[in-house]
């Protein structure tokens, strides 16, 4: 290991009788995680984004994902205009 790499941070963690451990001391909380078992035993803490099928087949779409960030890059320019989903009757 290189001299400018740090080491990861590893603590102890008391696990209580109902199999409980308190993330708070790093940094997490108020969050969904994954939860990935290692074949040693030890697990792995993703954090984990919750969405709906749809919008996973969305975003796995590349022009559909590339489409609607030329959108949002065109509201943050100012440069958006009314869209009507229905027809208005007046």
């Amino acid at each position: 290991m290189a001299k400018n790499e740090s080491l990861p941070l590893r603590r102890v963690v008391q696990v209580d009788r109902r199999g409980r451990v308190s993330l708070a001391r790093f940094g997490i909380s108020d969050t969904q995680l994954v939860v990935e078992e290692l074949e040693d035993g030890g697990v792995a803490l993703h954090p984990a984004i919750v969405m709906t099928p749809a919008e996973a087949r969305h975003y796995g779409n590349p022009e559909a994902a590339a489409a609607l960030d030329q959108a949002l890059a065109s509201a943050r320019e100012g440069a958006i205009r009314r869209f009507e989903l229905r027809p208005r009757r007046d």
